[in-house]
């Protein structure tokens, strides 16, 4: 069976800038893949590349074994872009039973509808939409009809923290249904809520490819929270920092950390030792490859 998505050696250049060069990815059914990188890295060329909006200069995209911008291919993918507009006179019922006109034969609407919430928004003008109501339309948009592929840009941009969580719900649910999806996000926890993969790429480059329970278990520090008695420091082997009236330190070896803390008389209280998060890991990593 064609994968969701097969991409090799991508590259493109925008006159002397190097957008995108040697991007290369697939994905597989019930994957989601979290696109990464900091601002300008050439995370939206990656995704245009990806989707068929534009040509690579080398490489191919094949979706489904279509290739990236077909017909045949735009009617297996879903795709909420970082920003997205309707026109002011149309209902988001209009834009959502048209878009599954064009996916004859799979499921309506109603799903979507419910799962995002725009029960109430359904047969309103757009004109003075919000722009987090405009951002439900638009991720209610790439689900419709069951695509078997979503490319999603930022999709929580906009939304409140209840909308936010009701999307993780719907792209879990997705993901394991079998769908396959590729998704940037500033959101470190959402990327680790919904993707099992990531693959950063920085100066249009790939620097970092993995899945997120092995880069999890190549990292075996742990951070440790704690509070102290008003006035009183952690002694300075520890690197403490305080962060929200708690102090927040690393450890290859949590431990050792904590029993050397008990024996030096430490009075810490409220003391929680967790793995590291997705970005504080990616901070490691990159610090051991500049060594």
């Amino acid at each position: 069976m064609d994968r969701p998505l097969e991409a090799s050696g991508l590259a493109k250049r925008f006159g002397p800038v190097r957008a995108v060069e040697g991007v290369s990815l697939g994905l597989d059914r019930g994957q989601a893949l979290g696109l990464l990188g900091p601002n300008g890295a050439g995370k939206s060329t990656t995704l245009a590349l990806l989707t068929g909006l534009r040509p690579p200069d080398s490489g191919r995209v094949r979706i489904f074994g279509h290739p990236a911008g077909s017909a045949a291919a735009r009617a297996r993918m879903g795709v909420t872009p970082q920003a997205a507009g309707f026109p002011d006179q149309l209902t988001p019922r209009e834009v959502l039973h048209y878009a599954a006109a064009r996916r004859a034969g799979l499921p309506g609407v109603d799903g979507v509808i419910t799962a995002f919430g725009l029960e109430r928004l359904i047969d309103r003008r757009m004109t003075g939409f919000s722009g987090g109501e405009v951002r439900r339309v638009a991720l209610a948009l790439a689900f419709v009809g069951q695509p078997g592929l979503v490319f999603l840009d930022e999709p929580t941009a906009g939304l409140d923290s209840v909308a936010q969580e009701a999307f993780r719900v719907v792209a879990r649910s997705y993901v394991e249904g079998g769908g396959a999806m590729i998704l940037t996000s500033h959101h470190w926890d959402e990327i680790e809520a919904v993707c099992d993969r990531i693959l950063m790429i920085d100066q249009g480059r790939p620097v970092l490819e993995g899945r997120l329970g092995d880069l999890h278990a190549r990292m075996r520090a742990r951070r440790l929270a704690f509070t102290l008695p008003e006035g009183l420091a952690p002694p300075g082997w520890l690197q403490a920092r305080k962060e929200g009236g708690r102090w927040q330190a690393e450890s290859d070896d949590s431990d050792a950390s904590l029993r050397r803390m008990v024996g030096e008389g430490l009075r810490f209280d409220d003391l929680t030792i967790e793995p590291l998060a997705l970005k504080d890991i990616i901070a490691r990593i990159g610090q051991e490859n500049r060594v």
